[in-house]
Parts: structure tokens; sequence; C-alpha cells
């Protein structure tokens, strides 16, 4: 997900590169940590500095959680995003499937992360709330262009109706694989076709 873990924090940073270390930190404790369970002690100890440090760099808890929610989407994003190159012949529906198999290798891998940011966003948590709903706007347009489809009201609804659905479905899944992954994938692209058929 993220680069190597970064080394201990002692010795001078420029206030960006320190930021940086620090949410590089929360974002290697988030395979097993939630956003909002992140203990500022722990950062602070990984990066070497005080707790009250920590918080020269982030005015708040909420500050720094914030920050790494969005470094978190930002990853969520980029490995969503299809890999560059130039497209295969039928890349409308290898886009599309290979996006919805990123998807579900990242709710396999970061499962914890994934539950807390949905339950957080649906909280009314608005730090949360802001970067989720961002990422979905960001979603519903990647997958109009992939799918060739025009970005009218009904369309964007329909594709938001369609996340909603692979999202819940996908977190059960990982709690509870009742069907195996290949099957998941199969039943995620008919629903899809079959919500915004081509």
């Amino acid at each position: 997900m993220t680069a190597p873990p970064s080394p201990p924090g002692r010795g001078r940073r420029s206030a960006g590169d320190r930021r940086a270390q620090l949410v590089q930190i929360g974002l290697e404790l988030l395979p097993t940590t939630p956003v909002q369970e992140l203990t500022i002690d722990e950062v602070a100890r990984r990066a070497g500095i005080s707790r009250s440090l920590l918080f020269h760099y982030f005015p708040s808890k909420r500050d720094y959680y914030a920050a790494v929610t969005r470094a978190a989407a930002d990853l969520l994003w980029d490995h969503l995003l299809p890999r560059p190159g130039p497209p295969a012949p039928d890349a409308g529906d290898d886009t599309v499937d290979g996006m919805l198999d990123r998807y579900v290798g990242w709710v396999e891998t970061f499962r914890e992360t994934h539950l807390a940011f949905v339950r957080g966003a649906a909280g009314g948590d608005p730090w949360v709330a802001e970067v989720y709903e961002e990422i979905r706007g960001r979603l519903v347009e990647v997958g109009l262009q992939t799918l060739g489809l025009p970005g009218d009201a009904r369309r964007r609804q329909l594709v938001l109706a369609f996340f909603a659905f692979t999202e819940e479905l996908v977190a059960q899944w990982v709690l509870e694989p009742t069907m195996p992954r290949s099957e998941l994938l199969a039943l995620l692209r008919d629903v899809l076709d079959r919500v915004l058929p081509r």
C-alpha cells in the first residue's frame, strides 16, 4: 500500500517532511488500526518525537486523523485507477473488471480501515464524510467514462447506487466469504451490466 516504513525521526526535518513522516506512520498502522483508533502516543513514539511536538505539526488529533484519512483515500484512488498504458481493444470491460478486482483486494487487505471509513462517514464525522463523498464522486466520474456512458443525473444516481451495493456486499463478503472470489467479481459485474445496460 505504501512506501517502506519511515526511519526513526530524530534529527532535523523540515515541517513538510515531518508532517509527511507522521502521516506515513499513520498509514502504516491502518491495516490493523482504524484511523479513529490511532494512538497519538504510538505515532509520536514511532517518529521518535514527543506527543507535544506532534501537535506542533497538527493542531489537534482530529487534524492528524483527517490528514491520514485523506492520504489513505488518495492511496485507494491510486490503487483503483487503471494502470497506465495503451488500452486493449475491449478496454472498457477489462478496465471495469480490473477496478472491481482491485477494490475487492483493497477491502481484503484493509478491512478494518475500510469499515471504519464507511462507518465514520455514515456516523457523521464531517472530516471523514467529506473525503468519503469526494472519493465516491470521483469513482462515479471514472465509472461512467470507463463504461463510455454520458454523465446525466439518472446514470450518475445508478452508478452511485451500484457503488453503495458493492461497498456493502464486499464488506460482508470479506467477513464471511459465502462464495469464491471469482463468483463475487462475476456477480458484481453482472449487477453493473443490469443496472447500466449499454
